[in-house]
């Protein structure tokens, strides 16, 4: 090794090469070139941010702006008016008709109809009752036989059910000289003939009939029938 020469600073002194074989010593960075580098990348970061910040104030601002003016159609089209209501008048009330319109001539009873015309719904009449005695008489001769099965399914779902023989009569008059009375009179007797059948064959399904019962069946069915006959009679004669 050289020696320092008197007098000569330290960082004159020459530098001399390692011996072989040791390890050169790491060079340290120096701390200066850190800190420029770290202020240049913070100065650099501002920069953009303050970029977007602007960019991003100024798309807020146009929107405000574009929000805040209405366009111009919207200025110019004509204001939409609301529908009137609709004003629904209510139906007025139906009058009644009144009795001199119904017969016809201010009279407020119905005048007589034809005597021809009342006969001929009398008949009608007198005949539904007549079927009916027919009836009832045809099934007690066969009551507690095999005959009198077919006999029941009928009877005890009632005769005539659908009124024709009423129809038929009322048909031969008007609103003028229909006697509503009567006729009424007549379909209730009648019914109730018909109503005496219809036990009449229940009670024959007893292994004592015909008996007590089977008679009174049978007692209320022509009693019935006979006042519907006196009706039918009025009808014809036009009382």
């Amino acid at each position: 090794m050289s020696q320092q020469q008197p007098n000569q600073p330290e960082w004159a002194t020459p530098q001399q090469d390692p011996e072989p074989g040791t390890p050169r010593p790491k060079k340290k960075r120096s701390v200066g070139k850190l800190l420029g580098l770290w202020c240049l990348g913070a100065l650099g970061l501002f920069v953009v941010l303050g970029i977007i910040g602007s960019v991003t104030g100024s798309g807020k601002k146009t929107s405000s702006a574009s929000d805040a003016k209405p366009s111009a159609t919207a200025s110019t089209s004509p204001p939409v008016s609301k529908p009137a209501k609709a004003v629904v008048a209510k139906p007025s009330k139906a009058s009644k008709p009144s009795t001199t319109a119904k017969t016809g001539g201010g009279s407020t009873s119905p005048k007589p109809a034809a005597a021809q015309a009342r006969k001929k719904a009398a008949a009608i009449l007198e005949k539904e009752d007549q079927d009916f005695r027919d009836f009832l008489a045809e099934g007690e001769p066969k009551i507690g036989t095999p005959q009198y099965t077919a006999w029941y399914d009928k009877a005890v779902v009632g005769l005539d059910m659908q009124q024709n023989a009423f129809t038929k009569a009322d048909a031969y008059f008007t609103a003028d000289n229909e006697p509503t009375d009567l006729l009424e009179a007549w379909r209730a007797d009648n019914g109730d003939g018909n109503a005496a059948i219809t036990q009449f064959s229940s009670d024959g399904l007893s292994p004592d009939a015909p008996d007590a019962a089977t008679r009174k069946d049978k007692a209320d069915c022509l009693a019935a029938l006979a006042k519907a006959d006196k009706d039918a009679e009025k009808i014809a004669n036009g009382s």
